[in-house]
């Protein structure tokens, strides 16, 4: 069933899709809103929910990464469904000649995204901010399995993953997690701005090629 989820996913492509969801994927094109988040924290918590943020979110993507690294990829084994190596590969639709390499599951990509989406509607209790973070990282996840990178069943590894760092944090420390209760933050347009704007330059970057070969 994961094979079959994965093949409908990778198999309905468009020139357009390729590229929009080969920009989604990247990690760098995401700084301005890890930056808008950071902005909206300091706007209500100070310099100190500020360094609390990036003290937990920072402790929390070390432990996901050292999981997968050195505990759950080893053990576990899954080849990427793009691998060479794997019987599938020649199957799968291949975006700009980029393939995975190595081991898949759990996906890094999913378990980080979806830490700091946990954390974030953990922290303000926002409504904006929450869907702005639950679009951004079900985007993140769909891009990885279109691309080839990823099983579904990877995606959800990485979501149980980054669910159980949040709770060992909560259960380490309850107050690091609980520094406000309110159900609404100022500022909290500022990331949804951000997000809108990035996708909006994604669309626009990926129709390019397609307005390209029409001409």
């Amino acid at each position: 069933m994961d094979t079959q989820i994965f093949f409908f996913i990778n198999g309905h492509h468009t020139l357009f899709l390729d590229q929009l969801m080969f920009l989604i994927s990247q990690k760098a094109v995401w700084v301005p809103l890890y930056a808008a988040l950071l902005y909206v924290v300091w706007r209500n918590y100070s310099w100190k929910g500020m360094l609390m943020v990036l003290l937990m979110v920072g402790a929390g993507m070390l432990v996901t990464d050292w999981a997968n690294a050195h505990l759950l990829r080893p053990w576990i084994g899954r080849l990427r469904p793009s691998n060479p190596d794997n019987p599938i590969s020649s199957m799968v639709h291949i975006v700009n000649g980029r393939r995975g390499a190595g081991c898949g599951f759990p996906s890094a990509h999913s378990a980080n995204i979806w830490l700091l989406t946990l954390l974030m509607i953990h922290w303000f209790r926002d409504r904006l901010i929450s869907n702005t973070m639950l679009i951004v990282a079900l985007a993140v996840c769909y891009s990885r399995v279109y691309l080839g990178y990823h099983y579904p069943g990877d995606i959800l590894g990485g979501f149980i993953l980054a669910w159980l760092v949040v709770w060992l944090l909560t259960w380490i420390h309850e107050d690091l997690l609980h520094f406000t209760h309110v159900r609404s933050s100022r500022h909290s347009w500022v990331v949804a701005w951000i997000a809108a704007l990035t996708f909006a330059a994604f669309a626009v970057q990926a129709l390019v090629p397609s307005l390209a070969l029409h001409l």
